[in-house]
């Protein structure tokens, strides 16, 4: 292992061991703040929100749906020290609220991966009210409330970009040939309220999906085409998804460079502990849980 996935593991090793405590309230936003995971993303997930907390001025409503490996109970003494409700989604639930809707492919989707779940999850609650989509494995270094704009205008997808084209080419060339053009769309923040795609578009790309639902380039493709047949990407300062220091001792500065956040995908995940190490150390420095500016 290179230098900086050791230190990774021993960020992790002390996060592990290092609770947080209740936490004071904050003004609220009512913003819906939806995320997934698996019981073993529940370290990255917990980071994510501590970072949420640190940065954000007002906290949005938490939803948090489970892939079925973990339910509520299990969930809410963990994170109790939230200052807020959490709501809790099972797979189930999604999977019931797409065949009451009628989306019958997209219940499969959900219901045979976590890629499908995630598509299914924003589909259907986009619909109900404003959503701001969150992977767990991203951390918060500043208020973005300035680049979300009012919610009232989010009926087009909002997306983040990436420098690399991780898509299913043969789909993309078949529902939406933009997307395999810079700049390419990474599926780790969505905004929306309404429709996420037109229905005969999204019915037929979730039945392609459907011949290997645990392929995520599927999932990453349908989400780049939301954004790129109708929707806009947000700042290129709300999210930074770049890999070039993957393995260096000293890793970018997000603060520094005027990054709202980051992305920390899956070979990246030792850089994410590191990070929120940090975090912690500053919070705890600072002496308050408030952002520094």
């Amino acid at each position: 292992m290179s230098v900086s996935v050791r230190l990774g593991q021993l960020a992790l090793n002390i996060l592990s061991r290092w609770s947080i405590k209740p936490l004071p309230p904050k003004p609220e936003s009512g913003m819906c703040y939806l995320t997934i995971g698996s019981r073993t993303h529940w370290l990255m997930l917990r980071e994510s929100m501590f970072s949420l907390y640190r940065s954000w001025k007002k906290l949005p409503t938490i939803t948090v749906v489970s892939d079925g490996s973990w339910s509520a109970a299990d969930f809410y003494p963990v994170f109790c020290w939230w200052p807020a409700k959490i709501n809790v989604l099972s797979r189930e639930r999604i999977i019931a609220q797409a065949h009451a809707a009628g989306e019958r492919e997209l219940a499969q989707y959900a219901e045979a991966s976590a890629w499908g779940l995630k598509v299914a999850s924003i589909v259907l609650l986009a619909r109900r009210e404003p959503l701001l989509f969150v992977d767990a494995d991203i951390l918060w270094f500043a208020d973005p409330a300035d680049l979300f704009g009012p919610s009232d205008f989010w009926a087009k997808p909002r997306g983040v970009r990436e420098s690399n084209c991780y898509q299913h080419r043969d789909l993309a060339l078949r529902f939406c040939p933009k997307v395999l053009e810079p700049p390419f769309v990474n599926g780790g923040i969505l905004a929306l309220h309404g429709e996420f795609l037109p229905e005969d578009i999204l019915r037929a790309m979730v039945h392609e999906a459907l011949a290997d639902p645990k392929d995520g380039t599927f999932e990453q493709t349908i989400i780049a085409t939301a954004v790129k047949l109708g929707g806009e990407f947000f700042p290129e300062k709300l999210s930074l998804v770049e890999f070039d220091d993957v393995h260096r001792f000293r890793s970018r500065d997000m603060q520094d460079e005027g990054y709202y956040s980051r992305h920390y995908v899956n070979w990246m995940r030792h850089l994410l502990y590191r990070d929120a190490l940090r975090l912690r150390w500053r919070s705890v420095l600072s002496r308050n849980y408030f952002p520094s500016g």
